[in-house]
């Protein structure tokens, strides 16, 4: 799965409740804290396969708009260990058949930036699934444009107990050709969570297949369970 976006899709679930029933929305903030048995974005690990700690800060407006940030370690390279701080902003726009998300995300990697990038987002939303578009102009600082698509489901067994699974392909649309940049990686994963109050636990199998544009650094575990927890305050 990407950076956040379980974070994200929960107060989305939010937007979309109050979006068919009608009722007021006021501004709200929010943080939380995570810990995972293995830091993975988009089926590949970035931290080689150890436990990592994320901080982030969120803000819905009234007016279903949403910004935020978080901050985690990472291991792009053996022994190259930085900060990466990710912000994001977006928006939900109400439609006829689903409503729809627009926004923005923006990686910055202290110690190296290099590999700062922004990618662009869209996305349909439902109560039981959801589907977006990212198209990153530089993704990772490598000269390589890329478009990604995911669709993620849940199903809710009760008010605290969920499943859910998300599939995820990212290909190169644009920039120098190279063995990895030129195939499609494929991202799976399947999973139950459990929220306990202002806690979430979670475990989910997640793989994902070989090449694939930047990053695909440590292909040795392409498939791994995870294991985290997360405090919201």
């Amino acid at each position: 799965m990407g950076l956040a976006w379980l974070r994200r899709g929960r107060r989305l679930a939010l937007g979309l409740l109050c979006l068919t029933s009608g009722a007021s929305v006021h501004a709200q903030w929010s943080a939380s804290l995570s810990a995972d048995s293995d830091y993975r974005f988009r089926g590949v690990s970035l931290n080689e396969s150890r436990p990592s700690l994320r901080a982030a800060l969120n803000y819905d407006a009234p007016d279903r708009c949403y910004a935020g940030a978080s901050t985690t370690r990472v291991e792009l390279a053996r022994g190259d260990r930085y900060a990466q701080l990710l912000g994001y902003a977006g928006c939900v726009v109400p439609m006829s058949a689903s409503p729809i998300e627009l926004g923005a995300t923006f990686s910055h990697f202290t110690g190296d930036s290099s590999y700062d990038y922004a990618e662009f987002y869209v996305g349909v939303l439902a109560e039981r699934w959801n589907a977006r578009l990212h198209i990153a102009p530089d993704y990772f600082g490598r000269h390589v444009s890329t478009v990604y698509t995911e669709l993620d489901s849940h199903l809710l067994l009760n008010e605290s107990l969920r499943l859910f699974g998300h599939l995820g392909a990212i290909s190169r649309i644009g920039g120098p050709h190279d063995d990895n940049a030129s195939r499609i990686r494929i991202d799976v994963s399947v999973g139950a969570g459990l929220a306990l109050r202002q806690f979430d636990l979670r475990i989910a199998g997640v793989a994902a297949s070989r090449g694939g544009p930047y990053p695909a650094v440590y292909e040795r575990r392409r498939a791994s369970w995870v294991a985290s927890i997360s405090c919201a305050f």
